[in-house]
């Protein structure tokens, strides 16, 4: 029997995931993507925790550094549901009332970008690419996105839907709430919380400490020790995720507290308590922040220091492609000439301001 070497192993995994071994490697963004969409479409409707064990699982061996892929896992997890390759769903147990946030996977669907360019979206469960040999070739694989150019074939989007992929239109994908001031923003989730029955202990609760660094997130989230105020927070339950709060603390003691996504809101739990941080960062007067960098042939690049909504991500990967990040969350890379588009959005939706 003949032993295999890791590096057989690694061209044989990113072979059968459509990478090519002279460009990606086993622990590039690409090629994670492609496990978690393989590993969505055995496994969904599953937990978060399941899919990113599964993979950790499947490289472990194969990378020199587990914890730091362990991280790029579940970053990259989260840019693959902000995309729409997957969906998260809270899922209600009539039995004991509890709840789990569900990861299911989206069907094939694609979206036409402004440049004629589509954006492939979803995970066929018995498959690993969504169409046949001709067209898979020509799919441009960027991070987390699949692209497919419309260059030569203008009746792409056409062959696409005969292909039985949905199309999805663009302004539906791009969704986006309302501009408002963060301090309408922030006066609305506080009238929520206002009238917030009493909550007792709260285990397992970590918070987000707005005075804590704006450019590391991570470095943000600490234990409620003595704080007081009011908080973004993340509380533990049984089964599932830690769900996303704001709470009221007094000398660390939780007071009261609502559960984030709000009742009836089409967005996710983490995307609304992303947006409050930056409206609450903001008015305390440190606003979470970018840095430009340059690009090559005249592009930009763009550092993020928290993480973003999903109407902020899929902006960003319609004008731009994301990057290798340098000190940072992650980056993406724009044509010189939208940058003051995805600039003013940003600034916008999410009340960011450049670090000078």
């Amino acid at each position: 029997m003949r032993q295999i070497s890791k590096l057989e192993i690694e061209t044989q995994v990113l072979k059968a995931l459509k990478l090519d071994s002279n460009i990606h490697n086993i622990d590039s963004i690409e090629a994670i993507s492609g496990l978690l969409r393989r590993s969505a479409g055995f496994l969904c409707p599953c937990t978060e925790k399941t899919i990113i064990s599964n993979v950790e699982i499947s490289l472990k061996g194969l990378v020199n550094d587990i914890e730091t892929t362990s991280n790029m896992i579940k970053e990259t997890l989260e840019a693959l549901i902000s995309y729409g390759d997957l969906l998260e769903h809270q899922e209600v147990s009539k039995e004991d009332k509890s709840s789990a946030m569900l990861i299911y996977a989206a069907p094939p669907a694609f979206v036409k970008i402004r440049d004629g360019s589509v954006l492939l979206l979803g995970i066929l469960p018995d498959r690993i690419t969504l169409l046949p040999d001709e067209l898979e070739s020509k799919i441009v694989y960027k991070k987390h996105m699949r692209r497919l150019s419309s260059e030569g074939n203008a009746d792409l989007p056409t062959e696409l839907i005969q292909l039985d992929l949905f199309e999805l239109p663009l302004n539906t994908w791009l969704k986006a709430p309302k501009v408002q001031t963060a301090s309408s923003h922030i006066s609305r989730i506080n009238k929520m919380l206002d009238v917030a029955l009493p909550s007792g202990e709260i285990p397992g609760l970590m918070v987000l400490d707005p005075s804590k660094s704006v450019h590391y997130y991570r470095g943000r989230w600490v234990l409620p020790d003595n704080l007081s105020g009011r908080f973004i927070a993340r509380r533990r339950q049984l089964y599932g995720a830690d769900i996303w709060c704001y709470v009221e603390l007094d000398a660390g003691i939780p007071q009261k507290f609502i559960d984030f996504p709000i009742r009836g809101s089409i967005w996710r739990g983490c995307d609304e308590a992303w947006l409050m941080q930056a409206a609450i960062d903001y008015s305390l007067g440190h606003p979470q922040s970018y840095r430009f960098r340059p690009g090559m042939d005249r592009s930009a690049i763009i550092d993020f220091f928290s993480p973003v909504p999903v109407w902020i991500r899929r902006q960003l990967d319609t004008l731009g492609e994301q990057v290798d990040s340098s000190n940072c969350l992650f980056s993406y890379m724009f044509r010189n000439s939208d940058v003051i588009e995805i600039v003013k959005f940003i600034k916008e939706r999410f009340w960011l301001d450049e670090i000078k």
